[in-house]
């Protein structure tokens, strides 16, 4: 089975070994906040304790050991675990500070919780049940305030706005001072993570979807709805209900293609199966879709077995070979490909697409550029080995064979559908089989969504390509000429 290039191999090399250099940095610079004794105490007698190699070189595949692995990832366990000292520091003073001036939250700590009533002028209150949650915060960044949330130590009159509201803070670490530091360094472990450990191979691919795709198919079936999208809705008008807006994103998407009856199309990460089912009876086409999770091939296989123009199959995209496709699409796959594996998504395209074809990936973008933090709340517990591109993914060297004929951009739709599927949990009825934290877990998972849609942190793109070779003797002018009327 294939998997990422060589080019993109030799480069993964290069940045491991830099990324060794920097786990010794990272150790010492907590040692100033008290957390490197505890780092270099935790180690294994005879086991190596981390520190800077004097060596010019470092072997990736040193590197890339289950020994370092574990040794890396339980120390910087420990660390938060024993509860740093910082130095004497007030644990929630500096937090708190930071969140008066800059957001419009307002901290309350509240041992009772959040009263039956609370103010509803406009602001997020915070009701802090334990001031474990300022450590655990300054020490962990998002995924200490989600897992604090989580474990019932703070309520929210607005979860959705006290989110956007702390989103705020993210510019404004460095003004945390020293109590800022473990959660600056915590930041770069979780990007050193990826780089040191890469999880995006055919079959790291498999465990990540499953782990999120396969938890419960009711779940999905009650908050998704009648059309099984699980991707972003197209909210073109104000008074669409969630089944319209999906059904017009279905159609967009289809529209973009410029279908016709005959064509061949394939679909990476067809989901439920939804999609490709429209596609073949609203536009004639034949549509072959792959997917890495079960539940979701099971769903297809059962729910469209009755039409012989959908060909659903459990497989990794990196293993088709020998056919070709008139049009290729992803809805909600590219965010799951890794930044390190796009090369190899562009090029298998490339050589699945017929010369005149045209290639159209929905994927979620993200705003800031540097490494992925994988140490985060997301890639922990919603979508492990996920990572969100940016916009200078879309222009990096592998691109040179593909022209671009359309960039769409409408993530505000994707913050309407992610309160939209909160409403249609209905407050779990029928789900009683998820426990509390469960539940927690997932209400924060879609109102944090919700909230770095509304503010532009996260994007929604739908990117239009055709390949560079093509003969086509125009470009895609049908997409600008579509009417919102028709979708």
């Amino acid at each position: 089975m294939a998997s990422c290039s060589c080019k993109t191999k030799a480069r993964q090399g290069v940045r491991q070994h830099h990324a060794l250099w920097l786990v010794g940095l990272v150790v010492a610079a907590e040692a100033a906040v008290g957390l490197g004794p505890r780092l270099l105490a935790s180690q294994r007698p005879g086991q190596r304790a981390f520190v800077a190699s004097s060596q010019p070189k470092a072997c990736p595949r040193h590197l890339c050991s289950k020994n370092w692995k574990s040794s890396l990832l339980r120390a910087r366990a420990v660390a938060v675990q024993q509860n740093a000292p910082f130095m004497g520091l007030d644990i929630g003073g500096p937090l708190k500070d930071l969140v008066a001036r800059k957001t419009n939250v307002v901290v309350v700590d509240a041992p009772g919780g959040m009263p039956a009533e609370p103010p509803s002028d406009g602001r997020a209150y915070w009701y802090v049940k334990h001031e474990d949650v300022y450590r655990r915060v300054l020490l962990q960044g998002d995924l200490g305030l989600a897992e604090s949330y989580m474990d019932g130590l703070w309520e929210t009159n607005d979860l959705e706005l006290m989110v956007r509201e702390m989103i705020k803070l993210e510019g404004a670490k460095s003004e945390l001072g020293l109590a800022g530091l473990p959660l600056l360094f915590g930041a770069l472990i979780g990007s050193l993570k990826w780089l040191l450990f890469p999880g995006n191979s055919p079959t790291g691919a498999k465990e990540n979807i499953a782990q999120h795709y396969d938890v419960s198919l009711k779940l999905y079936e009650q908050m998704l709805g009648p059309t099984m999208q699980y991707s972003c809705a197209y909210y073109h008008s104000p008074d669409l209900t969630l089944d319209e807006a999906q059904l017009a994103k279905m159609r967009l998407v289809a529209k973009k293609l410029d279908l016709k009856p005959g064509m061949r199309l394939l679909e990476l990460g067809c989901g439920f199966g939804a999609l490709a089912n429209l596609m073949a009876k609203e536009f004639g086409v034949h549509v072959t879709g792959v997917t890495l999770s079960e539940d979701q091939y099971a769903y297809a296989k059962q729910k469209f077995s009755d039409n012989p123009d959908v060909d659903i199959r459990l497989q990794d995209y990196r293993s088709l070979t020998g056919m070709k496709f008139d049009r290729i699409y992803s809805v909600g796959i590219f965010e799951h490909i890794g930044r390190n594996c796009y090369e190899t998504y562009f090029e298998k395209c490339h050589e699945l697409l017929k010369d005149d074809g045209i290639m159209l990936i929905h994927s979620i973008g993200f705003a800031r550029r540097g490494e992925w933090n994988h140490g985060g709340f997301m890639n922990k517990y919603v979508f492990p080995g996920a990572e969100l591109p940016t916009t200078s993914h879309f222009t990096q060297e592998f691109q040179d064979r593909w022209h671009l004929e359309d960039w769409h951009s409408f993530g505000v739709s994707y913050a309407k559908t992610l309160r939209a599927w909160k409403d249609k949990l209905n407050g779990w009825k029928g789900l009683e089989e998820f426990d509390d934290r469960f539940r927690r877990m997932w209400e924060y998972y879609l109102m944090c969504s919700a909230a770095s849609f509304s503010v532009r942190r996260t994007k929604l793109w739908q990117v239009v390509f055709t390949k560079l070779s093509s003969s086509r003797a125009d470009d895609l002018h049908h997409i600008r000429h579509l009417k919102m009327d028709q979708l």
